[in-house]
Order: C-alpha cells, then sequence, then structure tokens
C-alpha cells in the first residue's frame, strides 16, 4: 500500500508540475512514515463526538463496511466517516465541482469551468432545497455531514496526498454539499440544452428539415414538428456566439456514448420460486469509483449496496424486504431561453408582462496563483443565465451592449427537495407498491427502476419530474424559445402516477434499457 501511495503522489506531482527536487522530497517523506499516517485507522476504538451511542464499522476482506449502530442517524453518521476514512480527495472535488470552486485548488485551468458552475447556480438551488428540506432529512443530513467532519477532524492523523500536495485544508462538509452533489449527478446524467444550443447554431446556417436529418429522432419515430425555428432566429438577429461560453466550459453530461439496462423475472420464471433482479449501471470509468459498497444496519434500517460518496442513502442496492435498481431514462427536462435585454437598460429583461429586473448574485472566484475575481450572475423567472458564464467583470455578454442572453429552466434546480427525501425513504421501503408509491415526490434526475419483494412481487417505474409545455408551444423544447413569449413557458409537471410503470405484469418479468440522452 505504501507503493500505491507513493505512485499516486508522484503521478500528481507531475501533473501539477512539479520539479524533481520535490518529487524527492515526498518521495522521502513517504519513506519516513507519511505513508503510514495517512492510511485509515480501520482496527481498534476511535472516541469521536456527535454520536448518541456506540457505533461498529466492519470490514470485509474486500474492504466493504458493515456500519452497525443502534438508530438510523448513527448509521448514517458512521457511513459518512467511512466514506471520509476512504475517500476524502473525492468528497473535495465534489463539493469543488458543487461550488464552483475548482481554480482554488487547480488555479487557472478550472477557472471557466468554475465560472459556468456559479453561473448555473448549483449551489444556490441546493441551500434552497436544504431550507425546504423536512426534518426527518434535516437530521439525516446533519448526521452525514457530522460523520465525514468526525473523521477529518478528529481521527485523520495527515491529510490525503492530494491535498499536502495542492495545499489544502479540508473544510467542513455540509448538508448543501450533498446536495449540490445530487443535483451535479443529475447534470451528468441529462444534457438536453445542449441539444437544442445546437440546433439553434445550425439554424443560422441551414434550414430545419436539413437540422433534422442531422440530429436524427429515436430509432422508429418522426422528427417533431415545429414552426421554422430557423426563420425566428435569423428574424431575431441572434448573433452565433450566444451562449458560447456555457457551450464551451460547462461541465460534460456523462451519458453520451454508454448505456445501462436492468431486468426483474418474477418468481414464476424462476427455479426458486423467487424473483431475480439484475441491475448493470454503465457509467464512465474513473480511478477512485463512483461508486462505495456499504452495509447499514440499524433498528428499521438494514439496506447493503451502492452508495455515493457524499450522499447519506444506498443509491443501488437491497434491504431485508426488496431489491431496486436504476436505468437512466433521459427525459426533455431541461429548456433554453432567450431572453431579451432592454436596449437602454441591461438590468431589464423582457417578459410577458412587460420589463423585469434581472436577479443578480455577486461572488468571489478565488484562483490558485492568480488574484481573486469578482463575479456577478443573473437570473430570470426561467432560472440562471448561463451566457453570464465568461465574463468576470459587471454583468455578462460582449463587451458591446449585448441583445439577449440565454437562461436555463431544470428541474433539478427546482428548490424541491423530493430526489433526497424520496431516496432516503426508498432504503427503508418494505413492498413494491410502498416503493412505487415513495417515488411521487422524486424530481431529477429521471431514472427507470426495477424492483422486487419477498412476497414475489415485481415493478418497472420511471420515476421524475417530467415538465408539460402548452399546446401553442410550435417550438416543443427542441430549441431555446423566445422567453417573453408566454406560450413557451411550463405549464406544470406530469402527474407522477402517469409516468411509464407496471407492477406483476403477466408476462412475468420487465426491464428497461438506456443508451444516451438527447
Amino acid at each position: 500500500m505504501l507503493g500505491s501511495v507513493q505512485a499516486r503522489a508522484m503521478k500528481t506531482l507531475k501533473w501539477v508540475g512539479a520539479s524533481a527536487g520535490l518529487l524527492a522530497l515526498v518521495a522521502a517523506i513517504v519513506a519516513g512514515g507519511y505513508g503510514f499516517l495517512v492510511l485509515p485507522k480501520v482496527d481498534g476504538s476511535l472516541h469521536v463526538t456527535g454520536l448518541h451511542d456506540v457505533v461498529r464499522i466492519e470490514r470485509d476482506v474486500h474492504g466493504i463496511p458493515t456500519i452497525r449502530a443502534s438508530s438510523s442517524e448513527d448509521a448514517v453518521f458512521g457511513l459518512g466517516f467511512a466514506h471520509a476514512q476512504d475517500r476524502l480527495w473525492q468528497l473535495e472535488t465534489h463539493r469543488r465541482v458543487g461550488s464552483g470552486r475548482l481554480a482554488e485548488a487547480f488555479g487557472a485551468p478550472a477557472l471557466e469551468s468554475d465560472k459556468f458552475l456559479r453561473a448555473l447556480g448549483v449551489k444556490r438551488a441546493a441551500s434552497a432545497q436544504w431550507e425546504r428540506a423536512s426534518p426527518q432529512l434535516r437530521a439525516t443530513m446533519n448526521a452525514y455531514a457530522a460523520g465525514i467532519n468526525a473523521f477529518a477532524t478528529q481521527a485523520m492523523q495527515a491529510r490525503p496526498p492530494e491535498f499536502l500536495l495542492l495545499g489544502l485544508q479540508f473544510e467542513p462538509w455540509t448538508p448543501q454539499d450533498s446536495f449540490a452533489w445530487a443535483i451535479m449527478m443529475a447534470w451528468d446524467l441529462g444534457g438536453n440544452w445542449r441539444t437544442e444550443m445546437l440546433r439553434m447554431r445550425l439554424a443560422l446556417k441551414m434550414p430545419v428539415e436539413r437540422i433534422n436529418e442531422l440530429i436524427p429522432p429515436y430509432p422508429g419515430e418522426k422528427p417533431l414538428p415545429t414552426a421554422d425555428y430557423a426563420a425566428l432566429f435569423r428574424g431575431l438577429r441572434l448573433d452565433g456566439k450566444l451562449g458560447e461560453q456555457a457551450w464551451l466550459h460547462a461541465p460534460p453530461s456523462g451519458v453520451e456514448g454508454v448505456g445501462s439496462n436492468n431486468w426483474v423475472v418474477s418468481g414464476s420464471n424462476t427455479e426458486s420460486g423467487k424473483p431475480l433482479l439484475a441491475n448493470d449501471p454503465h457509467l464512465k470509468l474513473s480511478a477512485p469509483a463512483l461508486w462505495y459498497f456499504a452495509r447499514l444496519q440499524a433498528p428499521g434500517l438494514h439496506v447493503a449496496g451502492a452508495t455515493m460518496p457524499g450522499l447519506p442513502n444506498v443509491v443501488l442496492g437491497q434491504n431485508d424486504s426488496l431489491a431496486w435498481g436504476f436505468t437512466n431514462t433521459g427525459p426533455d427536462v431541461q429548456d433554453l431561453y432567450i431572453e431579451r435585454i432592454k436596449p437602454d437598460d441591461p438590468t431589464l429583461y423582457q417578459t410577458p408582462q412587460g420589463w423585469s429586473r434581472f436577479e443578480t448574485f455577486t461572488g468571489i472566484l478565488k484562483v490558485k496563483g492568480q488574484p481573486d475575481l469578482a463575479l456577478t450572475v443573473r437570473a430570470t423567472r426561467h432560472g440562471p443565465v448561463i451566457s453570464d458564464a465568461g465574463i468576470a467583470e459587471g454583468l455578462t455578454g460582449p463587451k458591446e451592449r449585448p441583445g439577449y442572453a440565454l437562461a436555463l429552466r431544470w428541474t433539478a434546480l427546482d428548490a424541491d427537495p423530493g430526489t433526497l427525501e424520496a431516496s432516503m425513504e426508498l432504503n427503508g421501503a418494505k413492498t413494491v407498491t410502498e416503493f412505487v408509491q415513495g417515488l411521487a415526490r422524486y424530481v431529477a434526475p429521471m431514472q427507470n427502476m426495477v424492483v422486487a419483494d419477498r412476497e414475489g412481487h415485481i415493478g418497472m417505474v420511471s420515476a421524475g419530474r417530467v415538465p408539460l409545455r402548452k399546446p401553442g408551444n410550435d417550438l416543443k423544447g427542441q430549441v431555446p424559445a423566445p422567453g417573453w413569449d408566454a406560450r413557451y413557458d411550463w405549464d406544470g409537471f406530469l402527474d407522477p402516477a402517469l409516468t411509464p410503470r407496471e407492477v406483476d405484469p403477466p408476462r412475468g418479468w420487465a426491464m428497461s434499457r438506456s443508451l444516451l440522452n438527447v
């Protein structure tokens, strides 16, 4: 293990351009005992504050922890502690992505990404969701954060090499950091806004019919009939660079070119008479892996499976009553809006009711090795102005007065904490029916979920919030829409009971697969 720590440290040093002398120094530090100190202590007892009772973390031969506690809150405290023991740097990167603070660690190469993430307002949305969280969810999120912080402040003997090499100290984890990471996972499993922007940019050069050939619909379906948006955009005299900052610097989604599959078979089709369930989620390879396997055992909570550092629940797995798995669904839950800026007052934008003032947010971007930068970003009634991503002084756009801004409406940025509320409840569900009903509050990312319980019932449900578009919407969410025209506003959301689902289908099985999100 010492050798692997040393190798990882040296690789990181090369990445940041360290000198040969510094490499030698690090090697000497490792040889002198740093490698021993940085490894988490997994044997014996540790006394930490924040627990109500004793928590036992037992690891099997593969290092997978079983966390035993006398309450569910202590169990998620233990999960946070284990996540920090094994994945503290991963937690740090998750936090920095969600907060738009990568440049503090990595310098100027990460600055443009930070600008976009600040414009997108992930941390603002996370804070709004936290404010609306139920008392039970608040207690769970606080316990999980306390577990992470207990390791970092009371049990960590030495900073992990990534912190040491980059000169960083671990800051206390907050529940808002977890909410932000959940939003970023929804971002990773979405991406329709890019297709909308691509169509807009192509429309300035070619007709709609040609665009439909270049961006074909789902196999077997015809292109959605829309208005001639090529004529619309040319009539508006759009600048082809509108939103270019977002196009170039937004974090990429993880779904393009990948796919997932899952299936569940009822006991009537198995030799044992019990249901069989399999789940094969296809996400990009990474080091460390996105998933972290764990078991949690407490009164009313017996669950095991794949957790995700940053979140306090088992995402894919089983409890003592049922098992479940996910694949990505990929509905269109993102719409871009072209916001017209008042020519003689750039603080105002046009709405169906007249001119309204942009909501503004000002912050400081810290950049390693450079002076701090002030950044002002805006939001409209639709959501964050993502074309604000590239400017660090004043408002956005080119130095000459811009005519338009580009705003994003996205379900995952709503203030509703339903995603984590539902996710936590699923860990304790007892039946397929209870599982499916508990998903009514789930928001994003929409997932195809298969489930089976001990009583032999099986099911599949596509869970997530799907926006409804008005009958008069002749663009149908395919391209950025004029933000001042009310017919392009969302008209509520689809009743959760109307999303695709089936329980105990007569054929005796259910399955889903996903290829890519368009």
